[in-house]
């Protein structure tokens, strides 16, 4: 979990492997921000991915650096984390992973991080499936229908939120797919603490429209909530009177 590496028994350089590694791609100031070092240290140690060609860089639609991990950078992340997976990097994903995260600091800059727990996509979708473990399910009916959320957050006293990056790429047929599986997967966990699916769209128009697509589903037993871009902190963190739809 991406909070964790800070204070994490770790070296300096397995810290910042580790918090790009799950960020997926993130730039300096919020890497800074993440590890709590100042610049010139997070230079000093980008430098010396840069040297051993571990990073790979690109630039965000604000024309920002953006830091992500080569192949050799992320099988030292797997090594770290002893995950047995496929090399892959996130050259492709660059906008709607930095969607994500910023989901992350916007809350910790207003909330702070204190008991706070964010699960990158892998992260989440093993806490899925360890939820759908737990009520009996085997392996392949939890694979006929298989989730991966962008993300999750666990929030004290509030629970575990499912969250969604909506960019407006995806039709209604795949929204609709995806309302399912979340039916599917939650409704299964019948647990209330982890009922919550927290979508984020860039536009009010488009969480209007991911809402009306949800009332058309017809479902109460899972919680699914809309909100355009920056205002899910105040839902996250308890203040349900931000909602704009």
């Amino acid at each position: 979990m991406i909070l964790n590496w800070t204070n994490g028994e770790y070296t300096d350089m397995e810290k910042i492997v580790g918090v790009i590694f799950d960020a997926g791609c993130i730039r300096r100031s919020d890497l800074m921000e993440l590890l709590l070092w100042k610049r010139s240290k997070t230079d000093a140690h980008l430098l010396k991915l840069r040297q051993r060609e571990m990073l790979i860089t690109s630039r965000d639609r604000h024309s920002e650096t953006v830091y992500m991990l080569a192949e050799s950078g992320v099988r030292f992340a797997h090594q770290l984390s002893h995950i047995e997976a496929k090399i892959v990097t996130m050259e492709a994903q660059i906008s709607h992973q930095l969607g994500v995260n910023d989901i992350l600091l916007r809350y910790i800059r207003a909330r702070g991080r204190e008991g706070v727990r964010w699960f990158s996509t892998r992260e989440s979708s093993d806490e899925l499936y360890n939820l759908r473990k737990k009520q009996g399910n085997n392996d392949a009916d939890i694979r006929r229908t298989y989730i991966r959320p962008d993300a999750a957050i666990w929030v004290p006293g509030k629970g575990m939120f499912w969250i969604e990056y909506d960019n407006a790429t995806e039709s209604s047929r795949q929204i609709r797919k995806k309302f399912s599986l979340y039916i599917t997967n939650l409704f299964e966990a019948k647990d209330p603490r982890v009922n919550k699916v927290v979508w984020i769209a860039p536009t009010i128009e488009r969480t209007r429209w991911l809402q009306q697509r949800w009332r058309e589903m017809n479902e109460s037993a899972i919680d699914m909530q809309f909100f355009v871009v920056g205002e899910e902190t105040h839902y996250l963190a308890g203040i349900e009177d931000q909602q704009t739809v």
